[in-house]
């Protein structure tokens, strides 16, 4: 080859490649340290407790581990031997427990690889209808164009306030007899109603596989703040493990039908070669730790979104009222108004030291954009009623424009944090709490 095609190939290292690396390691820690005091309010985003983050320090993050089972002659890669059963015989159970005695698959690398695995598994045949949730109305945003790459049909249906178009879903179901109806609600206030997707496709089209995807609400969902929608008849329940669930940037999947697992299992072992070993690590000391914290971790989360609506609504900001409370969930919506900036807000709000999501297609505001705000991680850390309070004051102050005194409070409110939902330290055992 010749050309411009081989210039990036035969550039010479810079010279001053050793200071250049240098410089960089120098940014991350910075950079970490920056992240460290900031307040995040992202929804799709959380923070891993230092024992969480243990494993992605460690050699683990190179290796592979298959093994099922821990008998000593089974090992073909033997980088995980020595941890293995931290996934086998503490991750899964703990999983399993929290959502309820299912079956449990830790395979996934991501949501959207969940997702994949989902519709590879479940979505029929080439040319067979699944249905999906209308990203106009809260679904998400790739899920019909991820059904129509692999080859099927996607078909979507509206939902409002956490209830499915009981009618059109009905009349797709009857029209179309999809293999699968996925349940991929990304932006709502509202708690989805499974139950009644379940009852309208057991009654109609009982072939029909329903999955949830919960990856906004799993923490929600294993900490008992939200119905588990295996309890309400779902087939399969699962998504990514890094939002209200406190874990790493992984996917998760359950089930109580060993046929259905058995399946998943079988797909995602032609999908699905490395699972992240470390990031899996990760997720069981997650998961172990919120069994601890859990139920009054998701609770929380759900009290703090609702007092800040109710707060930024006192201080005259137009919030989106999605339920009798507000908020079901762990999301709140903000209307900046005509005369406000979104972009603008958001950046006064980051000099202040506070991180939001400006989103332009939020359910009822007609591509224009708004902030999608999140309790999760500032509740991970220890907030409570009162931080979420001395939130909204910074918000008043960098309305004003007093954007130094909005950092100023930024950092007390940090520094008065409760105590935050999981060990201190490194170790389980409480020291330090």
């Amino acid at each position: 080859m010749t050309g411009s095609t081989m210039q990036g190939q035969q550039a010479a290292a810079p010279a001053d490649g050793h200071r250049l690396l240098g410089g960089i390691a120098d940014r991350l820690r910075r950079e970490d340290d920056v992240n460290r005091r900031v307040v995040n309010l992202v929804p799709s985003e959380n923070r891993l407790s230092p024992l969480a983050s243990l494993p992605l320090r460690y050699d683990f993050y190179n290796r592979y581990f298959f093994n099922a089972r821990l008998a000593e002659e089974e090992w073909n890669f033997r980088g995980g031997q020595g941890v293995g059963d931290v996934e086998v015989t503490v991750g899964i159970p703990t999983l399993a427990r929290l959502a309820g005695g299912a079956l449990v698959n830790v395979r996934p690398v991501s949501g959207m690889s969940a997702m994949f695995l989902v519709l590879m598994a479940f979505g029929g045949e080439p040319g067979d209808t699944v249905v999906s949730i209308d990203p106009a109305a809260g679904g998400h945003y790739a899920t019909t164009s991820v059904i129509h790459r692999l080859g099927r049909r996607p078909v979507t249906v509206g939902q409002r306030g956490g209830t499915v178009d009981d009618e059109r879903l009905r009349a797709v179901l009857r029209e179309h007899r999809p293999a699968l109806v996925y349940l991929d609600l990304q932006n709502s206030l509202a708690e989805i109603d499974v139950a009644g997707v379940v009852r309208s496709v057991r009654e109609v089209s009982p072939r029909t596989r329903v999955h949830a995807d919960v990856s906004h609400t799993l923490g929600l969902v294993l900490g008992g703040a939200h119905r588990n929608p295996l309890d309400v008849g779902a087939d399969t329940v699962g998504g990514s493990t890094d939002k209200t669930f406190p874990g790493p940037q992984k996917g998760v999947l359950f089930t109580r039908d060993p046929e259905l697992a058995d399946l998943i299992a079988r797909t995602q072992f032609e999908t699905i070669s490395s699972h992240h070993f470390a990031e899996t690590l990760s997720l069981c000391l997650a998961a172990a730790e919120f069994e601890l914290f859990g139920a009054d971790y998701a609770a929380q989360v759900v009290d703090n979104a609702r007092v800040l609506g109710a707060e930024l609504l006192t201080h005259g900001f137009e919030v989106v009222v999605g339920t009798d409370d507000i908020t079901d969930c762990h999301q709140v919506w903000v209307d900046t108004g005509p005369e406000t900036d979104p972009m603008r807000f958001a950046a006064g709000l980051a000099a202040a030291g506070v991180r939001v999501n400006v989103i332009p297609d939020l359910p009822g505001f007609d591509g224009r954009p708004a902030l999608r705000l999140g309790s999760a991680e500032l509740t991970f850390e220890g907030a409570r009623a009162e931080s979420m309070s001395d939130l909204v004051q910074i918000f008043d102050l960098v309305r004003r424009g007093r954007v130094d005194e909005a950092g100023a409070r930024r950092v007390a409110l940090r520094e008065n944090l409760g105590e935050p939902f999981f060990l201190r330290h490194d170790h389980a055992d409480g020291h330090g709490r």
